[in-house]
């Protein structure tokens, strides 16, 4: 059976990396013999033509989409387009907004035929078997869908995680445009496991993947990474829902980094409260640059109220541990938690600040989205949280919708866009602290990475190179005389970014009589 798959962009413009979601269901839907393509637009605005063209060419035969909340609304604009060109076609739908919400997924989109529950290796490879005639629908588990005759929503029997990572076969990333990714200096993400045992009441991830965490072994984890070096990756993100967890796991894989000297740099996500010198020394030496932690809010009040289960002492000790390792220490805060006030507010923003000073971590704030899956949602009136609205395309992390007893949603919002401000003055100084050779180490390469993505991201989303003319005379001297008149970038950077990109092999150059054409490589 032909499947295709398709990745949404996301509302807003951040840079994203290179996700393993897709891959891995597509991998899972190779290993039994399917046709499967991805159409990946992360890197791309998501358009009907671009759907609709993929859909004439590939016509599948079934076809399944992810989401998160935040870019839910942009996945049922794709179903909608996929309907209008096929009125037969099977839509599926994945991801944790629609296994939480299944109901309203329904209701909202009359185009949905079937919602893939949780982890969806298994449950895709058995929908497409039940969609062949080779068992029934309603054995498939995991599996949510509509009966057309009466309009109800049916819900097979729940699927179990699995337990063997290690027989997943590995993602396939051939499927996805990896010369885009490349291009953009993306970082590409592994997963060395599954799951995760805190009960945060903001996060649906022990819903989603289970309280239970489940390892791949450390070895085909490095030999992944290792893989993805090969093709020009220098970055991973480990996308762990808490990569330091299990001592004996965390050990191994930073083992085997260690053993094999690959070079790769690579970054993670951890708890305070978990972290030791040895385990941020032995990162340090595994490559780790940069290590992300949740610290929420800088009242311990609140912090007890949301089951955190950390202290603002764990979290000084640990930004002090990883700093002496020469990593960069990333402190995320929500605001807008239950239990918050305007002093609450004060205190979150003056630790944050404290952290900055004492250790150097850098840090960010985000509004609370309470999202379908999480017990703050689902428990809201317990933990004194109004809900103000399920208008899904404000819950970015960017918009108040929802509000606490103590501090009103101006208050939250005010705190959220002083950060804001505050980051554009200092992205903007960051100029003159380069130019005066005051910027260095993750601060420094993060800076570049930004210039250069800043530039790929007006490449990609107004798709300059698909718009070109052919090019006659000095090909790459010409091709960056159109990208400086299309992005009002400076030329040296351009220049730089177009030596890059063509070294890379990203961009590919098709002689032609009449001179020169580029494209994205395939």
């Amino acid at each position: 059976m032909r499947v295709l798959l398709i990745n949404p962009s996301y509302p807003f413009e951040e840079f994203p990396r290179l996700l393993v979601t897709l891959p891995y269901l597509a991998a899972a839907l190779r290993s039994e013999g399917h046709e499967v393509e991805i159409l990946d637009l992360l890197l791309a605005r998501t358009t009907p033509d671009k759907i609709e063209r993929r859909m004439e060419r590939f016509r599948p035969q079934a076809v399944g989409i992810t989401s998160v909340t935040l870019n839910h609304h942009i996945a049922e604009g794709i179903a909608e387009v996929v309907r209008k060109c096929d009125e037969r076609v099977p839509i599926v739908m994945g991801g944790p907004h629609v296994s939480f919400e299944i109901e309203g997924s329904f209701r909202r989109l009359p185009a949905l035929d079937y919602i893939a529950i949780g982890e969806g290796e298994h449950t895709l490879r058995e929908l497409v078997r039940s969609l062949e005639g080779r068992m029934d629908v309603r054995d498939v588990r995991g599996l949510a869908g509509i009966d057309r005759s009466t309009g109800r929503a049916w819900k097979n029997a729940p699927r179990p995680l699995e337990d063997d990572l290690d027989t997943l076969p590995n993602p396939a990333r051939d499927l996805v445009p990896l010369a885009r990714y490349l291009a953009f200096d993306s970082h590409a993400s592994v997963v060395t496991s599954r799951g995760c045992p805190y009960e945060c009441i903001f996060c649906s991830a022990p819903a989603w993947t289970g309280r239970k965490v489940r390892y791949r072994d450390p070895v085909q984890c490095v030999d992944e990474i290792e893989d993805l070096a090969r093709l020009g990756f220098t970055e991973i993100t480990i996308e762990d829902d808490l990569f330091t967890l299990y001592r004996k796991h965390f050990l191994a894989v930073c083992g085997e980094l260690i053993d094999r000297n690959t070079g790769i740099r690579w970054n993670a996500f951890s708890r305070v409260d978990t972290i030791t010198p040895e385990i941020v020394g032995t990162m340090a030496r595994a490559g780790c640059q940069a290590i992300c932690f949740g610290v929420e809010s800088g009242s311990q009040e609140v912090l007890d109220l949301v089951k955190k289960n950390s202290s603002l002492a764990k979290v000084k000790e640990a930004m002090r541990m990883t700093r002496e390792a020469g990593i960069s220490a990333l402190a995320s805060f929500i605001v807008g938690l239950p239990g918050e006030t305007d002093e609450t507010l004060r205190q979150t923003v003056e630790f944050a600040e404290e952290l900055k000073h004492e250790f150097g971590s850098l840090y960010g704030f985000h509004i609370l989205s309470p999202f379908p899956g999480t017990e703050v949602r689902e428990k809201a009136a317990d933990y004194g949280l109004e809900i103000l609205n399920s208008d899904w395309t404000q819950y970015d992390a960017n918009h108040v919708v929802s509000r606490t007893a103590g501090a009103s949603p101006e208050a939250i919002q005010a705190v959220s866009d002083a950060y804001e401000s505050t980051i554009e003055r200092y992205v903007a100084y960051q100029d003159h602290l380069v130019a005066t050779g005051q910027l260095s180490g993750y601060e420094l390469k993060t800076y570049r990475r930004r210039k250069r993505q800043s530039l790929l991201w007006k490449l990609l989303l107004d798709e300059v190179i698909e718009t070109l003319p052919v090019l006659r005379g000095d090909a790459p001297a010409e091709l960056t005389r159109h990208i400086v008149e299309a992005t009002r970038a400076r030329p040296p950077i351009v220049a730089e970014e177009v030596a890059r990109v063509l070294e890379l092999g990203a961009l590919v150059a098709d002689t032609t009589p009449e001179g020169v054409r580029y494209r994205w490589a395939e």
